[in-house]
């Protein structure tokens, strides 16, 4: 049985494909310009073209209630370094005398 060599592809055949499809792919910012819209760049059926949402950040997460969250999180877990992850985390907050008294339970 013979066996059958592959070539491997070469950096030079690489290249010359990456070039390629630079150059013969349409440039997207151009297509956009003339009015055309690239499937990159979705606009929403009511909105017009040009204009950019008012809102693109969402609003901030509530603080009490992340610290609550990974409270019980940790506590879930159950370990010495989660507890002490959320007393590094959450300082002032005064869930962290919970946190210190699971901890101290966890140590014994």
């Amino acid at each position: 049985m013979r066996k059958v060599l592959r070539k491997k592809a070469t950096p030079r055949a690489f290249t010359i494909s990456l070039l390629a499809a630079t150059i013969l792919l349409p440039d997207s910012d151009r297509l956009i310009q003339k009015g055309h819209f690239a499937m990159t760049k979705a606009i929403a059926s009511d909105e017009k073209p040009g204009t950019a949402a008012k809102n693109t950040m969402p609003p901030a997460r509530d603080p009490k209630l992340a610290a609550e969250e990974e409270y019980q999180l940790a506590r879930r877990l159950n370990t010495v370094e989660a507890l002490e992850l959320f007393i590094a985390r959450h300082p002032d907050d005064p869930l962290v005398a919970k946190a210190r008294a699971d901890l101290r339970r966890l140590s014994r």
